[in-house]
């Protein structure tokens, strides 16, 4: 095995659960579990996560949900964005995964492939602006979805700035969506999972929470933005991954010699210099070159010049030796390197720094 590997602390995520289990009351917690669980495993997250309480799994795509119920996970799953219309007939096989739904064409190809009274989950956009019916549309394809044999099982909306406390948009969100569900229940059609809380919304806005919230970034134990790292921080949340690495190689540079491609660093005077076998093939952002440490012998270590595809530098000093272990994400001794420090440092959210770990990182759980 490579000396680069993440370590996956499932322990963690058990905690986490048990954490956002607390928030919520009765309401269902559904388990964001996309995108390989955000880098963690899709079938070893979902295992522990329903093993610590989550009611439901949440994914991406078909073949996501097809990887969750080969695992031998029970609990219902929901794709979150409508599949194409051809997949519609694999999702069918696939017991208790609900697609989402928001067009007539994806309404009709479910009902076509699905037995009668097969229960899906119409999403509203209520100002993401990304996928989603529009409320004006929305009572109208729940018609639809009636008449075409299915059941509305679910209505759900996703919110695009509760990671911002305070943020008013929330606000206008969550009444156009009262809204929508305000007409239904008129025409005498009452969901019974409603939804609309990420993991902004279920740490700020317990009136979120309606019958079931999706946690996502939470689960892993990073907070959504750095505005809620305080609050995740009370609740005792901890990261997830271990992302490790070793020392492969000790040399010096002079003064004035210049350190990998384009020698965007030089050194002001004679550096002992550690090379890491891990690079931005496996994840470690580029940019994190200009701020980034890392931690050998419990203490921090700079990186000096730019990430290359398999390799990074860092200073060091002569109580590093090859073959120690460095840590890029998580706790080495007193140590600690989050991932929304990284993704702070290098412009772009928490969410990115662990679902582009590379696939040819080991995991270790």
């Amino acid at each position: 095995m490579r000396p680069t590997w993440a370590d996956i602390d499932l322990e963690a995520i058990a905690h986490n659960v048990g954490v956002f289990r607390g928030l919520v009351g009765d309401s269902d917690l559904c388990a964001v579990v996309k995108a390989g669980a955000y880098g963690h495993g899709t079938a070893e997250v979902g295992r522990a996560a329903v093993g610590a309480g989550a009611t439901w799994l949440g994914v991406a795509l078909v073949d996501e949900a097809a990887q969750l119920r080969s695992a031998g996970i029970t609990v219902p799953i929901i794709v979150l964005s409508e599949p194409r219309p051809s997949e519609m007939a694999g999702l069918a096989t696939l017991d208790g995964v609900r697609p989402t739904v928001y067009s007539h064409a994806g309404i009709v190809a479910f009902a076509s492939a699905a037995p009668a009274g097969s229960p899906v989950h119409l999403k509203v956009d209520t100002g993401m602006n990304r996928v989603g019916a529009e409320p004006s549309d929305a009572i109208g394809l729940a018609q639809v979805i009636a008449g075409s044999g299915l059941v509305l099982e679910g209505l759900f909306t996703h919110f695009a700035s509760a990671d911002q406390p305070g943020d008013g948009f929330t606000e206008v969100q969550v009444r156009a969506f009262d809204d929508v569900l305000a007409e239904l229940s008129a025409t005498g059609m009452k969901p019974p999972v409603v939804h609309m809380a990420n993991t902004g919304a279920t740490l700020t806005r317990p009136d979120s929470h309606r019958s079931m919230v999706r946690v996502g970034i939470g689960l892993y134990g990073v907070e959504p933005s750095t505005a809620l790292q305080g609050r995740c921080g009370e609740l005792g949340l901890r990261q997830s991954m271990r992302l490790r690495s070793e020392v492969a190689h000790l040399h010096e540079v002079g003064g004035g010699g210049g350190v990998s491609y384009g020698h965007r660093w030089v050194a002001d005077a004679p550096t002992r210099l550690a090379t890491l076998p891990i690079g931005y093939a496996d994840g470690l952002t580029r940019a994190w070159w200009e701020h980034g440490q890392v931690l050998i012998g419990g203490r921090r270590r700079s990186v000096r010049g730019v990430i290359t595809m398999d390799q990074t530098v860092v200073e060091v000093d002569e109580s590093v030796a090859v073959g120690d272990e460095a840590v890029i994400l998580g706790s080495q001794g007193d140590g600690f390197v989050g991932a929304g420090e990284m993704a702070d440092a290098t412009g772009t959210i928490g969410y990115e720094v662990l679902a582009t770990v590379g696939a040819r990182v080991p995991r270790r759980y």
